[in-house]
């Protein structure tokens, strides 16, 4: 909901920006239709295009209202308190969105509550994962009474924008280059009463819930599956087969004999996340090149030149000069 109309006042073409990620405009109107994610995540960065501002995810999301989510928001905001709320929103977003996992834990009274996109074919992810928090964020912002704020927030993705806008929208501490997407809270705050709670509605939206549960099919491949999971440890140089295997909950003589069913290696993944990321990584003035190579788990500057060369016949600085 909204988003039309949102990048029509950031000053961008709705129907053009919705075209180009291959979507169509009033899809709104039909709440329980299933889209594209890949396509809906085109559309914020074609938004960001349009409108030329490199932070619209941030603030779409942070001006979003908890209901415009649907049947899923409306049953988060008629439950009975905030940990009822999130309680229903993990275990029914792959309702609202596959290929994609919401979860919380509690630590020693803090509870992170934690997105994370599964779909390796989704490379530039940051304009997502700030839309997304900034969206969930919103829930607990309306159990806290609109006063309060989270004590930190983390993204994967590094800096890559100037990072004082992502400040005011969340009115806390923001860390980038992290392991997860992460938004931490008091544990105290579960007890927090939604202030819409209603009984009778929750059980309605519920009851739809379940009914669109039943339709919904994950359709993740093992490639798209360790594509996601090599993005997230190649910043770290962990990008090994048996970390992928391991966070796959796979043996790696299971995923090699998956991959090759779908006629690829490993290795041969790592070279085309690498090589995806890379140009991705490039349309980021703040970041140099030596920071790229770092990102994508060289371990020098050479050795990621080199690999561009082979796969663009060009130099880093000259495809991102041209």
């Amino acid at each position: 909901m909204g988003l039309e109309e949102f990048i029509d006042e950031q000053g961008g073409r709705s129907a053009q920006v919705l075209s180009r990620a291959g979507l169509t405009s009033g899809l709104y109107q039909s709440p329980n239709r299933h889209i594209s994610l890949k396509h809906y995540i085109n559309s914020m960065h074609e938004a960001a295009l349009s409108t030329g501002n490199e932070h619209f995810g941030l603030w779409f999301g942070e001006q979003f209202e908890p209901e415009g989510l649907g049947l899923f928001g409306f049953h988060a905001m008629t439950s009975p308190d905030l940990r009822s709320a999130i309680e229903g929103m993990q275990e029914y977003f792959p309702v609202f969105q596959r290929n994609s996992l919401l979860q919380m834990e509690v630590k020693e009274g803090i509870c992170q509550l934690e997105y994370r996109l599964l779909d390796g074919e989704i490379m530039d992810r940051r304009q997502d994962a700030e839309l997304t928090l900034g969206m969930l964020n919103n829930v607990l912002k309306r159990a806290m009474g609109g006063h309060g704020s989270p004590l930190e927030i983390h993204f994967q993705h590094p800096a890559l924008v100037d990072a004082q806008q992502h400040r005011q929208a969340f009115h806390c501490d923001i860390r980038f280059h992290q392991e997860r997407n992460v938004i931490l809270f008091r544990e105290s705050c579960l007890d927090l009463p939604m202030p819409d709670a209603h009984q009778m509605l929750n059980n309605v939206t519920l009851g739809s819930i379940r009914e669109l549960a039943g339709l919904v099919e994950q359709t993740l491949t093992t490639v798209q599956r360790a594509k996601s999971e090599i993005i997230a440890l190649l910043p770290d140089g962990e990008a090994s087969l048996d970390h992928v295997a391991r966070r796959l909950n796979l043996s790696s003589r299971t995923l090699q004999r998956q991959l090759a069913a779908e006629k690829h290696s490993f290795k041969r993944l790592v070279d085309e996340v690498r090589e995806e990321q890379a140009v991705c990584y490039l349309n980021y003035e703040r970041l140099s090149v030596s920071e790229i190579a770092y990102r994508l788990g060289y371990s020098d500057v050479s050795a990621f030149t080199h690999a561009f060369m082979r796969w663009k016949d060009v130099s880093p600085s000259d495809w991102r000069m041209q």
